[in-house]
């Protein structure tokens, strides 16, 4: 009962607003719940739902699922500082975010038929949007065929983009990948331990691996 009213008190103080329509469901924990600050969740659509692991911190962010039969998972202990993740207007996709994964700033958007997923112990600076779809169509003028669907979006363990970047639709890396700052990504990678980057983004570097202590 007291605990129920301190995180009562809690979400008033910090300004976490919960909008859970029925039939949908979220699994947040309380030690979760005790990190969180300036948090809006809104779970619309029918069966979506919200797992976010222990130890999650939370700041500074919106997550929306819309749709129906949608999931966003936050793995254990995941430091999320600031951004959006949505999962809008589709059915059957997923965002999932690693344990032990840090995220400083991003726009995580899922909104067509195709999923997110990114690794353990990842490493996303500021800025960064990660995105599965062009959000509009374009389409060959005389079949009327569509020229670019939407496409998955996988990151592997440890993976570390810098600031900036944005991750686009078809978008595979690798386990200890490195993307520069500023770099546009929107190919798979079939080698892991190297540095990606520019605009396109290419292997520049291989033969790496990266620590986020300064040595």
């Amino acid at each position: 009962m007291f605990e129920r009213l301190y995180l009562r008190l809690r979400n008033l103080a910090y300004k976490n607003r919960f909008r859970i329509k029925a039939g949908n469901t979220l699994d947040l924990p309380v030690s979760a719940q005790r990190q969180m600050k300036k948090i809006t969740v809104k779970l619309g659509g029918r069966n979506n739902r919200l797992i976010v692991g222990e130890g999650v911190q939370l700041t500074h962010c919106e997550i929306r699922i819309d749709g129906q039969d949608n999931l966003i998972e936050i793995g254990p202990r995941v430091r999320f500082s600031a951004g959006k993740i949505y999962v809008r207007d589709t059915s059957g996709q997923h965002i999932r975010i690693g344990e032990d994964t840090t995220v400083e700033d991003a726009y995580l958007l899922v909104d067509e038929a195709a999923s997110i997923d990114i690794g353990r112990e990842c490493m996303l600076s500021f800025d960064i949007q990660i995105r599965t779809g062009d959000s509009h169509s374009i389409l060959d003028m005389h079949s009327g065929e569509r020229l670019n669907p939407s496409r998955d979006v996988r990151i592997g363990d440890r993976v570390w983009i810098g600031r900036d970047v944005q991750l686009l639709k078809g978008t595979v890396l690798q386990p200890e990948s490195v993307v520069g700052a500023c770099s546009v990504v929107s190919r798979a990678f079939d080698e892991g331990n190297c540095v990606v980057a520019g605009v396109p983004a290419r292997v520049v570097r291989q033969g790496i691996r990266w620590d986020r202590a300064k040595l």
